[in-house]
């Protein structure tokens, strides 16, 4: 799937949610649905539905992991397996974080000892679901992309980045999770975000005459921040 029908994709299902919500509000507003009792009862679809959209991206184990956590989460909440069950299979989380810290200790050895790992894609494409994420990009025709936090954080550095003379769009929401975007004081930012709980604000500071970065998207009981 291209990156246009990802991002096509996901701002329905985004649309969708958001629908659904105001209906749940209109309805309990209304006192003809019983918030508390629905959000209490249901609340984990919101991971389930986040991990399906999220599938066809570049982070299909990190979808997984949500759906997987989500479906737990929602048998327990409706009472169909006991905590009790679940806490005796707790060691296998131990297991499966010990894998992942090994996996990843391993491939840190012949990386880049710097926080932040350098790219040079010119068009981005990634989650982070339940982790954290650190990437500069040096790229010096860069044209945007689409990045989320679900769970998880994001530090972007885009001050070594050339933007294409045209202008570019970056995608970027946060669900539960905190993005942070580090932008040249050369770039003109053209902030499109819309927060549900949450924070989208512009810190940047801007020359005028440069060129535009347009950074659009959700920050929904997650914080989306532009700096310099």
């Amino acid at each position: 799937m291209s990156s246009d029908s990802h991002r096509k994709s996901n701002n329905f299902w985004i649309g969708l949610a958001l629908v659904i919500l105001g209906v749940i509000f209109l309805g309990d507003t209304f006192h003809i649905i019983r918030f508390g009792h629905l959000i209490s009862s249901w609340w984990p679809l919101i991971l389930i539905i986040v991990g399906i959209t999220k599938l066809s991206g570049k982070d299909p184990k990190g979808s997984w992991t949500l759906i997987i956590v989500g479906i737990i989460l929602q048998l327990t909440t409706l009472h169909i397996v006991s905590w009790h069950f679940i806490g005796r299979l707790w060691p296998v989380i131990l297991i499966i974080i010990g894998i992942g810290i090994l996996l990843k200790s391993s491939y840190s050895r012949g990386s880049c000892s710097e926080d932040f790992t350098e790219s040079t894609e010119d068009t981005l494409e990634f989650d982070a679901i339940f982790s954290g994420t650190e990437k500069q990009v040096t790229s010096q025709k860069f044209r945007g992309g689409e990045i989320s936090a679900i769970f998880g954080s994001i530090k972007l550095d885009l001050r070594s980045a050339r933007i294409v003379p045209e202008g570019c769009t970056l995608t970027a929401d946060s669900i539960f999770g905190s993005i942070e975007i580090y932008v040249s004081p050369d770039v003109t930012v053209n902030l499109k975000g819309s927060q549900i709980l949450g924070r989208f604000e512009n810190r940047a500071n801007s020359i005028e005459g440069g060129p535009t970065m347009t950074i659009k998207g959700d920050a929904i009981f997650g914080n989306i921040r532009i700096s310099n």
